[in-house]
């Protein structure tokens, strides 16, 4: 079949649908999605029929631009057409987009059957979010809560994701989690409060874990930075998967807002967390201390990971410790254990060779290397946990990946650990 030279040339694309096109559309920026209007007749419009919309002031040269753009497409806009996402990254210090102008946005976003809504701004949070019938995915990095006027009901709300914001009180944290009863997912980083623009002290900003007694009745996934006190551990403790971060020490220095914040030391003793089968858990100070509480309290753990590793040592951090009684989860549940960035420490070592030897189901065991680690200590390290014998039950031996990271690639290593 001879395909003719017309035939090559013929712009299919524009023979779709409009509500097609408009979904290829949604997955551009706004900026990029309005140069299709040179395109032809066809594409002139089309783009303000788009129910995604995307703004980034990364993507202007000038600011003044950024924010004549965002302003003109909003006026452009048939005002009852309505927008499902809406994603606005503005922080920078020369910014001339006021805070009144975006939770303006904001308030008539409400009202158009928003879904997801995705705000990078240090703009005080609009009551009419808090209200807010249809929204399903809300993710706010530095915004500032003040006061709550509305009652906070978030009906259909499944993700939550909150960073470098500030809370005025911390009831206003509990009032906000409160109104999210179908929530599955939370991520929170960097939160603190504030009192006459300065920050509290940990004992003063300790928020009761009573408080927190009955909320997100629904969640299931928690990533949480217990970077203070504001967040209790017991407000994940029936999630099944659970990501828990101390806050790097480096970034609390260069940073004065969160200065004064201190490491996971205010939970002496972790809860149980009985739903929990993956957990990732990364501590950079006294993390062999809390590893043998998280086994422990994780009966049903079937993936662990675990990251920080590479700072015990220089933090003078206590040694690993075999606990006198082997954790239910190795017994019975654990399929997985990932150990990162490792640097062939003795800590390491001896911490590997315990999950090995009993997990009796265990399937996999990887260790990544740090890629600064010194040779010969990776290389002792491998040859030992290579021949080294394990308690598993399972037919077929566990593997054990070893991945060495350098800057530009990744060395990958595969055996089996026999008896």
């Amino acid at each position: 079949m001879v395909v003719s030279r017309t035939e090559i040339m013929a712009d299919r694309i524009s023979e779709f649908h409009d509500s097609i096109l408009c979904h290829i559309l949604s997955f551009l920026p706004t900026k990029h999605a309005a140069t299709t209007s040179i395109l032809s007749k066809r594409w002139k419009s089309l783009w303000l029929s788009v129910l995604t919309l995307d703004f980034d002031c990364e993507s202007f040269k000038a600011m003044a631009s950024f924010d004549y753009s965002v302003h003109k497409f909003m006026l452009l806009r048939k005002i009852g057409l309505p927008i499902f996402s809406f994603r606005f990254n503005c922080t920078h210090c020369f910014c001339v987009c006021n805070k009144s102008d975006v939770t303006l946005f904001v308030s008539y976003l409400t009202n158009r059957g928003i879904e997801n809504l995705n705000i990078k701004n240090n703009i005080i949070v609009p009551p009419s979010i808090l209200s807010c019938k249809t929204l399903k995915v809300l993710k706010l990095i530095g915004a500032i809560v003040n006061s709550f006027s509305h009652q906070v009901d978030f009906p259909v709300l499944k993700i939550l994701h909150l960073k470098e914001m500030r809370f005025e009180r911390h009831e206003l944290l509990v009032k906000l989690l409160s109104g999210c009863a179908t929530l599955e997912e939370l991520q929170t980083k960097y939160l603190c409060v504030r009192y006459k623009d300065s920050l509290v002290s940990e004992k003063d900003s300790l928020v009761s874990e009573k408080e927190f007694d009955g909320l997100l009745p629904s969640l299931i996934k928690a990533k949480i930075s217990f970077d203070n006190s504001i967040i209790p551990v017991n407000l994940v403790r029936n999630v099944e998967n659970l990501c828990m971060k101390q806050v790097s020490l480096t970034y609390c220095t260069k940073h004065s807002m969160f200065h004064n914040l201190t490491p996971l030391t205010y939970c002496t003793k972790l809860p149980m967390f009985h739903n929990v089968t993956h957990v990732e858990f990364k501590i950079f100070g006294n993390m062999w201390d809390w590893l043998p509480q998280m086994l422990e309290r994780c009966h049903k753990l079937q993936s662990l990971i675990i990251q920080g590793v590479e700072y015990q040592d220089e933090l003078k951090d206590k040694s690993w410790e075999d606990p006198p009684i082997i954790p239910k989860c190795l017994s019975s549940q654990l399929r997985t254990c990932c150990l990162a960035y490792c640097k062939g420490t003795k800590n390491e070592l001896q911490f590997a060779k315990y999950i090995l030897q009993n997990s009796k189901v265990l399937k996999t065991m990887k260790i990544k290397y740090d890629y600064c680690a010194d040779i010969q200590a990776k290389h002792q390290m491998t040859m030992e946990l290579s021949s080294f014998a394990k308690g598993s039950t399972m037919c077929e031996p566990a593997k054990i990946l070893i991945e060495t990271k350098r800057k530009y690639c990744l060395y990958l290593t595969e055996f089996n650990v026999t008896f």
